[in-house]
């Protein structure tokens, strides 16, 4: 029995399939929430049920899953499992193509992790945790660029130099490309065409806009790092060049600090105090003006996108 097992380490979530041929087998999603943390069950596609899980077992749930697949005898044992499908989100050229993870590739991200501070850590500890729990298993990385691809030269570059773009690998890569490219393969299934103009919105904890046409993808708003774009949960997004040269100056903040400031205190967090939009409605609805105001500018930054694109 060779079975693929597909794993997404999300920026706050995990999902967890296993597959034979075109067939899911299993299926969980891990996600922290207002009470804690989650893990709910597919069987077969069939949503089973959510049950609430130690925090601390977060970092590990890949073991509690294949615990779990073993119990539903959807596995006999771990070494069911030929092939690991893996997400990854990091900037760069060489990481816009799926790509087997062997050492160059593990070297490569880690030297990438201060672009993605909210993902390739996670990324990194969960492939150790692969590797080690299925060490015969072929482990492919899933660029989640690779749909992007496609963007035309005026959405690809960004106006500095050519020689320092060239040497510094600096372009707009765009993020979500898994997500959309799904969302792509779905539409004929409601009657859209092929041929359609199209904008697709992911919106969770992470948020992107992309225009879509022939099923390509010809601009994003996410650019050369996950960060990048509109309000997300914890991330600014884009912020004025000088707007963000003073606040370095200000907070005496270096590149990784700012960085970091950028990707963890911004976004809905740093306009409401929550990075979770369920709170934020939650307070909405008490009258907070604060994440009301929040919920706006996101709304806002959305619409905007939409519009954008439309023209596109």
């Amino acid at each position: 029995m060779a079975i693929t097992l597909i794993v997404n380490p999300g920026s706050s979530s995990k999902k967890y399939a296993l597959y034979e041929g075109g067939t899911l087998l299993l299926a969980a999603h891990i996600e922290h929430d207002p009470n804690g943390v989650t893990m709910c069950v597919s069987v077969n596609g069939v949503a089973d049920r959510c049950e609430p899980m130690n925090g601390q077992a977060f970092p590990t749930s890949l073991l509690d899953f294949l615990e779990r697949a073993i119990n539903e005898k959807v596995l006999v044992s771990s070494t069911d499992i030929a092939m690991v499908g893996v997400r990854v989100v990091a900037p760069g050229t060489y990481f816009a193509t799926h790509r087997v993870v062997d050492e160059e590739y593990i070297e490569r991200l880690q030297k990438k992790t201060e672009a993605a501070p909210l993902h390739i850590p996670h990324t990194l500890k969960e492939l150790t945790i692969i590797r080690h729990a299925l060490p015969h298993a072929l482990i492919v990385s899933a660029s989640d660029s690779a749909f992007h691809n496609s963007l035309p030269a005026v959405a690809h570059q960004y106006s500095i130099p050519v020689s320092d773009a060239e040497m510094l690998d600096l372009y707009r890569f765009g993020y979500h490309g898994l997500s959309v490219a799904s969302v792509v393969r779905r539409l004929s299934v409601v009657g859209v065409v092929a041929h359609a103009r199209v904008v697709v919105c992911h919106i969770g904890s992470g948020v992107s806009v992309t225009a879509v046409r022939e099923g390509k993808s010809i601009d994003t708003t996410m650019g050369y790092a996950p960060g990048s774009g509109l309000i997300m949960g914890s991330r600014a997004g884009d912020l004025d060049t000088g707007a963000l040269l003073a606040l370095m100056r200000v907070r005496n903040l270096k590149p990784t600090d700012a960085e970091m400031y950028l990707q963890t205190a911004g976004g809905l967090r740093g306009l409401g105090g929550e990075n979770d939009l369920r709170l934020l409605l939650e307070r909405r609805a008490q009258g907070q003006k604060a994440a009301t105001r929040a919920i706006e500018s996101f709304v806002y930054q959305i619409q905007k996108s939409i519009g954008a694109f439309v023209a596109a």
